[in-house]
C-alpha cells in the first residue's frame, strides 16, 4: 500500500462562484471589435441674466397676445349675443304682428296668405341672421387668431 493515503496535500479548495473570465487586453482585440472612445459630454450651459431676461420677456410676450385673443374673443362674443338677441326680438315682433293679422282675418284665404307671409319673413330673417352670425364668427376666430399667430408672421 501507498504512503501517500494518510498524508494532506496543500491544493487550494474550488472556488464557491466562479468569477468572471479575465478580460481580454485591448491590443489583443481585433479591430473591428474596439470600441470607439467615449464622446465628451456637452458642458452645461451656465445661465446667465441676460438667457433668463429673454426667457422673461418671451414669457410676458406670450401672456400678451393670449390676453390680447381673449379680449377679441369676448368682444366678438358680445356681439354676437347681441346679433342674436336682435334675431329674436324681431321674430318674436313678427309673429305676434302675425298673429294679430290672424284675429283678423275674414277668410281661410286671408289667414293663408298671413300666415305665408309670416313664414316667407321667418325664413328671411333666418338667412339674414345665419349670414350676419357667420360673418361675426368669422371675425371672432381671425380676431382671437391673429394675436397668437403674430410672431410666426414673415416680415
Amino acid at each position: 500500500m501507498s504512503d501517500t493515503k494518510g498524508t494532506k496535500t496543500n491544493r487550494a479548495p474550488p472556488p464557491a462562484h466562479p468569477g468572471p473570465a479575465p478580460a481580454p487586453a485591448v491590443e489583443s482585440l481585433p479591430p473591428a471589435q474596439m470600441l470607439a472612445p467615449k464622446a465628451l459630454l456637452p458642458v452645461p450651459l451656465r445661465r446667465t441674466a441676460i438667457a433668463g431676461d429673454a426667457l422673461l420677456s418671451a414669457c410676458r410676450a406670450r401672456l400678451a397676445s393670449i390676453s390680447e385673443s381673449q379680449r377679441a374673443v369676448a368682444s366678438d362674443f358680445t356681439a354676437m349675443a347681441l346679433a342674436l338677441t336682435g334675431l329674436t326680438h324681431s321674430n318674436l315682433t313678427a309673429a305676434g304682428d302675425s298673429f294679430t293679422a290672424l284675429f283678423t282675418a275674414r277668410s281661410l284665404v286671408d289667414a293663408v296668405e298671413i300666415q305665408l307671409g309670416f313664414t316667407r319673413r321667418s325664413l328671411d330673417a333666418i338667412v339674414d341672421g345665419s349670414t350676419k352670425l357667420g360673418e361675426i364668427g368669422l371675425r371672432l376666430a381671425n380676431d382671437a387668431a391673429k394675436p397668437m399667430l403674430a410672431p410666426f408672421a414673415p416680415g
